[in-house]
C-alpha cells in the first residue's frame, strides 16, 4: 500500500489517488480469496455494499472468517445455506448475532472490549472493510460511529483495506478515527441512510430505577451511561444536575440533550475537561448531525477508552451498567441466561474496575426486579443461584451498588449475610419470603 507518512495531501494529489482507487463493491469483493480473514468493524460501520457483494460469492469462496460486532442488518453471509463459505466471530452480541448463533453461523468471543486491539493482533486479518465519511480537503476520511473496533495499527498492518464512502456518515472529532486516501486500496461510493436506533420507550420501572441512580450522582461527577431505555431514563433524570462530565464507551441522544441543556459541560473533569469522551455513538439522524464535526466530543479507540487504568484517571467517576440477574451473594450475570448467550461482556467489567480504582469512584449495576418468561410467568431477577450454565460477568468481589425499582443495595465490603439482606430488600415483594427461605437453606443468614 501507499506509505501514508509521505501522503501528498498538501499538494492535493490525494484526489488522483482517490479516483484511481474507486471501484464497485463487486470489484472489491472479487479480490477476496478462500480461507481469508476479514474484519468488518461493527454496527453502522459494517459496509453494506461490500457485505452484499461478498455474500454473492457464496459457493465460490470457502472458509471465510468474518470478525464483527453489533450488526444492524442481515446479510447473505449469515444464511445457514452459506455455512461452507462464511463463518462469523463476534466481539459483542446483539439481536442479529443472537440469530446467527442460534443458526450455527456465529460464535461469540468472550472478551473485555478493552482487549479488542490485542484480540485483533492475533487474527492476522487479510482484509479490513469499513464505512467512512467523504474525505476532507486534505484527503482524510473519518471512520466514524463504530471506528473504535478497528484501530490504526491494525489498519497499518493489514494487506487490503476497503472503505465504503457514505456522505451521510458523520465526521467525528477524533485523531484515532482518521484514515487517509493513501492508506486504502479500494474505495466504494455508497450513500445510503445511516442506520438509526430510535430512543427506546422508557418504562415506569425504569423511571423509578433512574431516580434512585440519579441520587447517587453528585454535581460535578463524571458519568458513564450504558445503552437502552434505562440509560435514556437516567439522562432525563439528570436535568437538574450541574457541571457533569462524561467518559463513556458509548454516547446516545440522551447525552446530546444533556449537553444542549448545559448539564454535561465537563467543567469539573480532571481528564480532558470540557469534552465528552467516548468510543462509539448510536442513535438517530438528529444525533448523528449533532456530533458531526462537534468539537465538544472526542472519540478514541476502544482499547484506550475501556482501559481500566485510563478510566480510573477520572475522579468522581460513576459507572452505570445493566445486569440480567444478580444472585444473593452479589454475582452479576449480564450476558447469558443459562447457556443462552444474550449479550456480551462488553465493557462492563472494564468500567466496574476503573470506577473502583478512581478517586471517589462508584459503580452501579441496574436491573428490573422481575421478568416474564415465555409461559407468562413472572420470575425474580434476584435469585439464590443462577440457572446452570449462566456466565458470571462481574464477580461479587467487584460489585458495589445494585439498583432495582425497589431501591439501592450497597454491597461493597459487606459480608454474605449483609449482602443477602440488602438484595432481598430491593427484590420484588412477592419473592422476598422465598428468597429468605432459600438463603437460610444455604446457611447464608
Amino acid at each position: 500500500m501507499y506509505d501514508a507518512t509521505n501522503a501528498p495531501e498538501a499538494k492535493g494529489a490525494w484526489r488522483e489517488l482517490y479516483n484511481e482507487k474507486r471501484c464497485t463493491a463487486q470489484e472489491a469483493a472479487a479480490q477476496i480469496q478462500s480461507n481469508q480473514r476479514i474484519a468488518l468493524s461493527g454496527g453502522t460501520c459494517i459496509p453494506p455494499a461490500f457485505s452484499r457483494a461478498l455474500s454473492d460469492r457464496a459457493g465460490d469462496l470457502k472458509n471465510i472468517l468474518l470478525s464483527l460486532g453489533y450488526t444492524m442488518d442481515l446479510y447473505g453471509f449469515m444464511d445457514p445455506a452459506n455455512r461452507e463459505s462464511f463463518f462469523i466471530e463476534t466481539m459483542f452480541v446483539g439481536p442479529v448475532e443472537r440469530i446467527c448463533m442460534q443458526q450455527g453461523m456465529a460464535q461469540y468471543v468472550p472478551i473485555h472490549l478493552a482487549d479488542v486491539p490485542a484480540y485483533a493482533e492475533t487474527m492476522d486479518f487479510d482484509c479490513i472493510a469499513h464505512v467512512v465519511s467523504p474525505p476532507d480537503e486534505n484527503g482524510y476520511m473519518s471512520r466514524s460511529l463504530f471506528a473504535a473496533f478497528v484501530n490504526k495499527e491494525l489498519i497499518k498492518n493489514t494487506d487490503r483495506v476497503v472503505v465504503e464512502v457514505n456522505k451521510n456518515m458523520p465526521r467525528l472529532n477524533s485523531d484515532d478515527f482518521m484514515i487517509h486516501v493513501s492508506e486504502v486500496d479500494h474505495i466504494i461510493e455508497q450513500d445510503g441512510p445511516v442506520f438509526e436506533v430510535p430512543e427506546i420507550t422508557i418504562t415506569e420501572d425504569e423511571k423509578k430505577i433512574a431516580a434512585y441512580i440519579s441520587d447517587l450522582i453528585n454535581d460535578g461527577d463524571t458519568i458513564q451511561l450504558g445503552f437502552g431505555g434505562l440509560a435514556n431514563a437516567i439522562g432525563h433524570n439528570l436535568m437538574a444536575k450541574k457541571d457533569l462530565g462524561m467518559y463513556a464507551e458509548v454516547v446516545t441522544p440522551s447525552v446530546m440533550e444533556l449537553v444542549k441543556a448545559g448539564v454535561i459541560n465537563g467543567k469539573k473533569k480532571n481528564v480532558l475537561p470540557g469534552k465528552v469522551v467516548a468510543a462509539f455513538a448510536v442513535g438517530t439522524q438528529e444525533f448523528y448531525d449533532y456530533i458531526d464535526g462537534n468539537e465538544e466530543f472526542i472519540f478514541m479507540d476502544i482499547g484506550t477508552i475501556n482501559n481500566p487504568l485510563n478510566i480510573a484517571k477520572n475522579d468522581n467517576l460513576v459507572s452505570i451498567n445493566n445486569a440480567l440477574m444478580i444472585d444473593l451473594t452479589g454475582q452479576a450475570a449480564s450476558e447469558s441466561i443459562g447457556t443462552f448467550q444474550y449479550s456480551g461482556t462488553g465493557g462492563q467489567v472494564n468500567f466496574v474496575q476503573g470506577a473502583k480504582m478512581a478517586k471517589n469512584g462508584r459503580s452501579v449495576l441496574a436491573l428490573n426486579s422481575t421478568f416474564t418468561n415465555k409461559k407468562g410467568e413472572v420470575k425474580s431477577k434476584i435469585v439464590p443461584l443462577f440457572p446452570d450454565g449462566t456466565v458470571v460477568t462481574t464477580p461479587r468481589t467487584d460489585v458495589e451498588y445494585v439498583v432495582t425499582e425497589y431501591g439501592v443495595a450497597n454491597l461493597r465490603y459487606q459480608s454474605i449475610a449483609k449482602r443477602v439482606e440488602a438484595l432481598i430488600a430491593i427484590a420484588h415483594p412477592d419473592f422476598r419470603d422465598e428468597l429468605r427461605e432459600q438463603a437460610k437453606r444455604h446457611k447464608w443468614i
